[in-house]
Order: structure tokens, then C-alpha cells, then sequence
């Protein structure tokens, strides 16, 4: 994996997004960033009790939350694609390619690997998701931007739609 262009990413690096479309290995890439987050927070939910988080039950590591969070953040991220590229082509009338998508809300994923982390520090998870959910659409907008010439408000409005429905299936069916 390309840890440099993750970093350049999540500096927001315009770089990174270039790279991203003109390599095939950026898909590849992205599915480890997603499935490495979810994982992340299942490493740290067995060192320490993380309350807040939606895989704990009265303190205890519950294995069925777990992979229902794994499997609807995986499902959330390309649904989330999905809505991206539905927008962009039906009511921008942008030509665009779905595989352009995919890396860059993959790689959105990556500040959520904080959230188990401000559990541990036993800071609101609620107001961490927001902050990082916002770090994550502005690297959205500038992958947007960069690899589909969007203007600045159609990359927001794609990247809040992403967001609203990766909301939508991690955070509201019955986690928490």
C-alpha cells in the first residue's frame, strides 16, 4: 500500500488524487484502508473498554455488532459510491467512471481509524465523528475536484451525499 499517498491525502494534496486516477492500485488501496479502520476498531475494543462505540455492550466486546458494523461500513462505502456517481451522472450530467469514485471515498474512510481512539481517551465519540466525518468529506471534495472536475459546490454536495448515507447505514440501524 501507499502509505505516502494516504499521507498526501489526508493533507488534502491534490497529488494524491492524481495518483489515485491513473493508478489501478488506488482500488486495491482502498479496500485495505476500509476493512483496515473496521479492524482497527476492533483491535483497540479488545485492549480497552470504548463506551460510546457501537460494537460494546455493558463494557463487553460484542462479536455480532462487530461484524455488523464491519459489513455495513464496507456496504456503506460503496453505497456511498454509488449515490456519488448516481448525482454526478443523472443530475450533474457529468460523464464520469464509477472505478474513479471508489478511491477517493475509500480513502475518505481513513480519519475514522480515530474514533475508537478518542473512546479510549473517554472524549464525546459523537462530536469525533462529526469532526472526522467533516475531515472526510473535505478530502472527498478535493478528490472530487481534482479527478472529476467538479466545480466546488457539486464536490461538497457529492461528498455530503456520500457522507449522509454512510451515516445512514453505520451509525442509525440499531447501533448504540
Amino acid at each position: 500500500m501507499e502509505t505516502q499517498r494516504l499521507m498526501q491525502a489526508l493533507q488534502l494534496k491534490r497529488d494524491a488524487y492524481v495518483w489515485m486516477q491513473f493508478n489501478s492500485a488506488a482500488n486495491g488501496d482502498a479496500v485495505l484502508i476500509v476493512a483496515g479502520v473496521y479492524l482497527f476498531w476492533w483491535i483497540v475494543a479488545g485492549v480497552g473498554s470504548l463506551g460510546g462505540l457501537p460494537f460494546l455492550r455493558a463494557g463487553v466486546f460484542a462479536i455480532p455488532e462487530f461484524l455488523s458494523l464491519f459489513i455495513s461500513g464496507a456496504f456503506a462505502w460503496i453505497l456511498g459510491s454509488a449515490a456519488v456517481y448516481a448525482i454526478s451522472t443523472f443530475i450533474f450530467e457529468a460523464r464520469i467512471n464509477f472505478g474513479t469514485i471508489v478511491p477517493i471515498t475509500g480513502y475518505a474512510h481513513a480519519p475514522l481509524a480515530l474514533v475508537p481512539i478518542v473512546g479510549l481517551l473517554r472524549l464525546p465519540v459523537g462530536a469525533a465523528i462529526i469532526f472526522l466525518g467533516i475531515w472526510s468529506a473535505a478530502m472527498m471534495v478535493t478528490g472530487f475536484q481534482s479527478n472529476l472536475d467538479m466545480t466546488q459546490e457539486r464536490a461538497i454536495g457529492s461528498a455530503l451525499t456520500a457522507m449522509f448515507v454512510w451515516f445512514l447505514l453505520v451509525a442509525i440501524p440499531g447501533f448504540g
